[in-house]
């Protein structure tokens, strides 16, 4: 377990409030939780179980979890657990939920953080923790509902990365100079096809958009001609994450995941949508990337000290804060929508709006998106801290 800062500057101001060091050495777990804030609401964010995390990894997460809620102006605030441990190891993987539930439970049912799914964790996880510390009644609900075949939960995000990409593509007049083909449909290059990949694959096949490339951890396809979705959809059903190398065309190129990004400056591509770990567009890639904007799919996608770089390749680096908040913000309108289409609904009326609105203001203010959502989320969470303030000064005054 590394349980240690490389970067101090992800120290600020803002947070962390608390890095909490959790383990029990009897099962070997070792794993940490990490809680932004708790000024804005009950801290909130999901559970990641992978062998190779890190603390700054964790630390980073749970900020980019801040800014989502800020970003909504959802009353949550920002958090993230990781447990390092195979998430393909069933037995080993049960048993670090089992301690890692008994470990949190306090924390759980005094408010001070809320688990979710995350990369090596899914529902069920979920389930077994709520079900561990005997309260199953605080899981969230499920809608029992399928869209084409698949549970309407596991699309809420991946169809509200497509609905933030309509509208990046619909006013990108606002945004890049560069000069685009429009008499072909946008193409776009998708890394990762598990949960949010299906969603987002279909809702780029609804809306006309041509999926050229697609990873998995078993590597990469690429088809300049554009990929079959229900072909891929079916092949995952069959094989899983050996879908890549099943799928057959005749303009067909295998490459390894990590270089599928890099097709794009051979291959026209419009859009990039990373959809796995943290820092994959970094400086090892970045010269043999072009496309028009990223659009993430997964969180903190962008080395640090890689801003300046797009900039200078006029790449839109949307936020990944405001592009993927599909899910929680299908858990906030949950309990009163009817059913999964006033979910749907919701969603891509909430992230169409803050897209527009960061668009529009990122080009009255001469800034890039991504400085903008910053800056706007942060100036949100700071009202909160301001009234958090003057609550512990009339505290302390009394005593």
């Amino acid at each position: 377990m590394k349980f240690n800062i490389k970067d101090e500057s992800l120290l600020d101001d803002y947070g962390p409030e608390k890095i909490i060091n959790i383990n029990n050495p009897s099962i070997g777990l070792n794993a940490v939780l990490v809680i932004d804030n708790s000024v804005y609401g009950i801290p909130a964010g999901g559970i990641r179980l992978l062998p190779d995390i890190e603390l700054d990894e964790m630390i980073r997460l749970s900020r980019a979890m801040t800014l989502k809620f800020c970003s909504y102006k959802m009353k949550v605030g920002g958090s993230k657990a990781g447990i390092w441990g195979d998430p393909t190891d069933d037995e080993e993987k049960n048993i670090l939920l089992t301690g890692f539930a008994k470990q949190i439970e306090p924390f759980i049912k005094n408010d001070v953080y809320y688990p979710g799914p995350d990369m090596g964790t899914d529902d069920y996880d979920l389930l077994k923790i709520f079900n561990v510390i005997g309260a199953s009644n605080l899981a969230p609900n499920k809608l029992g509902m399928k869209k084409s075949g698949v549970p309407v939960e596991e699309l809420f995000t991946g169809y509200g990365v497509v609905y933030c990409l309509e509208v990046i593509y619909n006013n990108l007049e606002k945004l890049s100079y560069k000069e685009r083909d429009t008499s072909k449909t946008p193409s776009v290059i998708l890394e990762g096809f598990g949960k949010v990949g299906t969603a987002i694959g279909m809702a780029l096949d609804e809306l006309g958009f041509t999926l050229t490339g697609v990873s998995t951890i078993k590597g990469a396809i690429f088809d300049e001609n554009g990929l079959e979705i229900n072909k891929l959809l079916e092949l995952k059903d069959q094989y899983g994450d050996d879908l890549v190398n099943y799928y057959e065309s005749s303009n067909l190129l295998r490459v390894e995941k990590e270089k599928l990004f890099e097709l794009s400056s051979e291959y026209r591509t419009d859009f990039i949508i990373p959809g796995a770990r943290p820092d994959v567009i970094n400086k090892q890639n970045i010269d043999k990337i072009d496309a028009i904007a990223i659009v993430p799919a997964a969180n903190i996608p962008y080395q640090k000290g890689i801003f300046e770089t797009l900039e200078e390749k006029s790449i839109i680096a949307f936020p990944d804060f405001v592009a993927n908040a599909g899910e929680i913000l299908a858990i906030w309108v949950n309990k009163v929508a009817k059913n999964a289409e006033e979910i749907f609904e919701f969603i891509k009326e909430k992230i169409s709006d803050k897209t527009f609105e960061t668009i529009q203001g990122a080009a009255e203010e001469s800034m890039t998106p991504y400085n903008y959502a910053v800056q706007n989320a942060l100036k949100e969470l700071e009202k909160q801290m301001r009234r958090n303030k003057r609550k512990l000064t009339k505290l302390n005054e009394r005593y």
